[in-house]
């Protein structure tokens, strides 16, 4: 395989010749094993030969020998991040999407629960609860969730058709595409944590090792599995990167060490949670953003220090200051990124949303995020058209069962409990993002093609933000319009 590539190679990108040594010259390596394509980057560093000449040298073994001796001998991880490994993970629960996605240099792409409708069930059943008494609860009510899912399609469907009539000029199959994203859109709401689904990874052999460390240390037997699962195919494909990731100690002393004392301390606050139920709090923000982003653009242009920057900032007017900012973004089309300058400037948001809406918004990893387990104490988020149809009963019953269910599992298994609860269901996750970040999240999830409820969300965001800090937020692309309506929190 490797000499066939290194022929195919001379074909594509021969050698430039001795006459245009200094010339640009950009190639592709297409059909290497990852382990090789790392090596030949890395080779770079020190070697004068072209990436061509490099290649021509290697074989799978000398890579793997390279491997051990630099990045499992040396520690020199960098070198791992060129092997690049497209991964499909089928068949894992929701919850389990959102500790795989947990790692932050990686891109995703998880089955749909707006555009497919699921299978009743098909959700997970962890080992420790099926085998204990808890067994039939935990079935009772992940079935009752899939029947009431089942049983609220159609209506639901229906009044969809009823309130978007289809379009002369709107095919037959398209409308139909839009009237099951729109039902889904409802509907979604009842399906458990534990709902079986699909992810794709592509990620380098450095991050998907640690990634393979986290899933190992994980207490839930589902992880693990996925973490045995990854190595296993993971060195298929690259076998040097990846051998020695295992089970991390600290991690594993660690957390459930810290949760002891924490709850020995503050249990009886953690249990019965009395702050506000506002769904949107910016809890930390810098105070003197608009000045560190006005220094911060000035310094980029000059040889002075930042200090002295600073100082000068703050003698300046606010208009000065504005017509710098507005010179730095009032260029910008609808999808070009800011300067890097906003990266300065952090705000921390304690966020309430339901789990459905948090499944999207966790994707924006360019952040840091602290997440509260899935419970069932901050109740529920009931989309309006339930009401509409007259099928109130149906979906609290259905979610009650859940919460009873979850109460009764959760005081011998607090970490497999999180499998029946729904996604209307509300947690808590503190985001720490940059301003650069919010002007890709808030224009992303507030547009009228999202879900209502993370629309909401970042419509909030918006809103907070414009209370602390107007001249900043006002560049930031926000869809204010309210066409799905609002949800009902109960």
């Amino acid at each position: 395989m490797y000499e066939d590539f290194i022929e195919e190679l001379g074909t594509q990108s021969a050698p430039l010749k001795e006459s245009d040594k200094n010339a640009l010259n950009i190639y592709s390596f297409r059909g290497l094993p990852p382990e090789v394509m790392a090596v030949i980057f890395a080779k770079c560093s020190r070697s004068p030969e072209s990436f061509y000449e490099i290649a021509k040298e290697l074989t799978e073994t000398k890579s793997a020998e390279f491997h051990e001796k630099w990045v499992v001998g040396y520690g020199h991880g960098s070198v791992a991040e060129h092997a690049v490994l497209s991964i499909a993970i089928e068949n894992l629960s929701i919850l389990a999407t959102k500790v795989v996605e947990d790692n932050r240099l990686a891109s995703y792409t998880e089955k749909s629960t707006r555009y497919q409708v699921f299978d009743k069930n098909r959700y997970y059943k962890p080992p420790k609860i099926m085998a204990s008494e808890f067994g039939p609860l935990y079935e009772a009510a992940g079935d009752g969730l899939f029947e009431t899912y089942e049983k609220l399609r159609e209506p639901v469907a229906a009044l969809m058709r009823q309130k978007n009539p289809r379009a002369p000029e709107q095919g037959e199959k398209m409308y139909e595409t839009i009237i099951k994203a729109k039902t889904c859109d409802v509907i979604r709401y009842l399906l458990p944590a534990a709902t079986l689904t699909n992810l794709g990874m592509t990620v380098n052999a450095r991050n998907l090792e640690w990634a393979i460390v986290k899933l190992l240390s994980n207490p839930l037997e589902e992880m693990q599995a996925i973490g045995r699962r990854l190595k296993e195919v993971g060195m298929e494909i690259t076998p040097t990167l990846l051998k020695y990731a295992e089970a991390n100690q600290y991690l594993i002393q660690t957390i459930p060490a810290l949760k002891g004392v924490i709850w020995e301390k503050e249990g009886s606050h953690l249990t019965t949670p009395k702050d506000s139920k506002e769904p949107v709090r910016i809890v930390s923000y810098d105070f003197d953003a608009e000045n560190k982003l006005v220094a911060a653009l000035i310094y980029r242009f000059g040889a002075d220090s930042y200090e002295n920057i600073m100082k000068r900032v703050r003698l300046m007017t606010q208009g000065a200051k504005k017509a710098i900012v507005d010179e730095s973004l009032k260029y910008r089309g609808p999808h070009d990124r800011p300067l890097r300058e906003l990266e300065h400037i952090y705000y921390t948001f304690d966020i309430l949303m339901d789990y459905g809406a948090f499944r999207d918004i966790q994707r924006h990893r360019i952040a840091t995020q602290t997440n509260q387990p899935l419970t069932a104490v901050h109740g529920y988020s009931t989309p309006p058209e339930i009401a509409e149809l007259g099928l109130t009963a149906d979906f609290d019953a259905a979610m009650a069962k859940a919460a009873g269910a979850f109460k009764e599992i959760s005081a011998q298994f607090p970490d497999e409990a999180q499998y029946i609860v729904p996604l209307a269901y509300k947690k808590r996750t503190l985001f720490t993002w940059n301003l650069r970040e919010l002007h890709h999240f808030i224009p992303l999830r507030s547009g009228k093609k999202g879900h209502p409820s993370y629309r909401r969300i970042a419509q909030m965001c918006y809103d907070k933000l414009m209370e602390v800090h107007p001249l900043l937020a006002g560049y930031i692309n926000v869809d204010k319009s309210d066409e799905h309506g609002s949800t009902i929190s109960k």
